[in-house]
């Protein structure tokens, strides 16, 4: 199964240990015939030292080609099974280039002091947000010292830290391999308590930094759709993530519950879209692993007049129009987390687009490549949009008491 397998975790170890195979290995082999060759100086007339020779010569040759021949071999694996199938499109490229090569995230001074941060509205640049209605006029003001991190942790992959007030909620926790470096992140700006922490679905570039996330800091809630846990095809993943969150006390929030598909922190108001749970159609094993993206909880966060859609993975799955149903349900945003990391095969249909008529547009990908996606929002507005990416940096919003949005330079 997809995140069960754990298919990421065990890429990454094998490509570590064969890198260090073909550094060590061939050093000793090098090592050995050099002995021999010095024997056969001193005996030249022993057989066994010819041999030995020989033999050392085979066991360089072997040990400098079985890595590559060991990629290969789990690179087909890969693509046999179920588990290979589940990589999403940013992973599967990185695989066929090399076994899982990380990509490149952004480094936390150490020397930074452990203390929430209160945006500065020096260091952001005002957009240009929507009137507000009625009014006629462009709103400005102060920043009030909220924010929204999207935080850059690698490759296609979302973990957003939403503050308020001092109080600090975690949407998705990144992607495996990455867990020490979303803890590490949190804990520069401040975190020692999540008032939540949302799981949109279960795939391991949303759920990978989980375990770390939970043995790390005070959750007070886990949001989830509990109904995964029976219902789905990473049925184990949601068990385990379920369980986690109660042996360490957190509340489990049930998406189809109507209590918990309303929330706040501090000032900032959330409504929860896509929160039935869809059970796992009769597809293909890898298309059923696929599904659980139409399966994304969507977060709506608003605050002083301005809608951030906080989009997960989901898509016009299979027939299932999840997405172009849930956008025509929530209207017109300001700020769109663009679906799937800008990826437009099932996700950011037109249609979904036309009824969000988003003004900005940020994107969780490690390699800044969604044109597709972003010609899709341009043509709902009828301009172009400010488009983030955190495959530059982490990108940080704010929006100010009178509904200004701005981004960090």
């Amino acid at each position: 199964m997809c995140t069960e397998s754990g298919v990421l975790v065990f890429l990454i170890i094998a490509n570590r240990i064969l890198k260090l195979i073909q550094i060590i290995a061939p050093i000793l082999a090098i090592i050995a015939l050099t002995f021999w060759l010095f024997k056969k100086v001193q005996n030249p007339d022993d057989p066994k030292i010819l041999k030995r020779i020989r033999n050392s010569v085979i066991a360089l040759f072997v040990v400098f080609l079985l890595p590559f021949i060991a990629k290969y071999v789990i690179n087909i694996a890969a693509t046999q099974t179920n588990a290979g199938h589940c990589l999403e499109p940013e992973e599967w490229e990185s695989l066929k280039e090399e076994v899982f090569k990380p990509a490149k995230y952004i480094e936390i001074d150490d020397n930074v002091e452990h203390k929430p941060i209160v945006p500065n509205p020096d260091d952001y640049e005002y957009g240009n947000p929507k009137e507000e209605s009625g009014s006629g006029d462009t709103i400005t003001g102060p920043s009030t010292g909220n924010a929204f991190y999207f935080l850059n942790v690698g490759a296609s992959s979302d973990a957003i830290l939403i503050q308020d007030e001092g109080k600090f909620g975690l949407i998705d926790t990144g992607i495996w391999g990455k867990g020490s470096y979303v803890v590490k992140q949190l804990k520069k700006l401040g975190v020692s308590t999540l008032d939540f922490v949302l799981i949109t679905h279960a795939h391991g570039d949303h759920i990978g930094g989980y375990n770390k996330v939970m043995s790390n800091f005070k959750v007070k809630r886990l949001i989830i759709k509990a109904g995964g846990r029976t219902g789905s095809y990473t049925a184990g993943s949601y068990r385990s993530m379920i369980k986690k969150a109660q042996k360490n006390g957190a509340v489990i929030c049930d998406a189809e519950s109507s209590g918990c598909q309303s929330f706040t922190l501090g000032n900032i108001g959330f409504r929860l879209y896509n929160t039935k749970f869809i059970n796992t159609p009769k597809l293909s094993s890898a298309n059923r692993c696929r599904f659980e993206n139409a399966n994304s909880l969507v977060a709506v966060a608003t605050l002083n007049g301005r809608r951030v859609y906080l989009a997960g993975d989901i898509g016009n799955y299979f027939g299932y129009k999840r997405e172009s149903i849930v956008a025509k349900a929530v209207g017109d945003i300001d700020v769109y987390k663009v679906a799937h990391h800008g990826y437009v095969s099932f996700n950011n249909h037109q249609d979904a687009v036309n009824y969000l008529k988003s003004d900005y547009a940020v994107i969780t990908n490690g390699r800044k490549r969604s044109n597709s996606a972003l010609s899709r929002i341009r043509r709902s507005v009828g301009k172009t949009v400010p488009a983030y990416y955190t495959a530059e940096r982490t990108v940080v919003m704010t929006v100010d008491t009178a509904g200004n949005i701005k981004f960090i330079k």
